[in-house]
């Protein structure tokens, strides 16, 4: 099994899945108030990559990174409305929200020859 890793820019941060990005995101959190923790989570939110969450399976996870998106510490989250359109959050925060639909979606739909169509990508047919 192929092993990601992922570094958050300008920090010596490194995670695998979306569990250990949320563990990051408390990490950043520990450090003294600063502009350089500012960046940190505003690099930090920007860096989560969609392959890497269409990958992943854990729902608990894809929730808590979610929830910090939207609603954490303001150099993390989503700007107010009206500022979020070319914001980087924005198409992680829609990643996130349809990986964790289609996961939802799983155990009420049978796979079968609409599930692909109802709701795509590479997992569509895994039991």
């Amino acid at each position: 099994m192929t092993q990601y890793r992922y570094t958050t820019p300008g920090t010596r941060l490194v995670w695998s899945d979306v569990s250990q990005w949320v563990d990051a995101v408390h990490w950043i959190g520990s450090r003294q108030l600063s502009a350089a923790r500012n960046r940190a989570y505003a690099a930090h939110a920007a860096a989560l990559p969609r392959e890497l969450i269409d990958r992943e399976t854990h729902v608990p996870s894809l929730e808590t990174a979610l929830h910090l998106l939207k609603y954490g510490r303001p150099s993390l989250a989503r700007p107010q409305r009206g500022h979020r359109a070319d914001h980087p959050t924005t198409p992680v925060i829609m990643d996130l929200m349809n990986r964790l639909a289609v996961l939802k979606r799983q155990d009420q739909m049978p796979a079968g020859d609409n599930w692909t169509a109802m709701l795509g990508g590479s997992d569509a047919h895994s039991d």
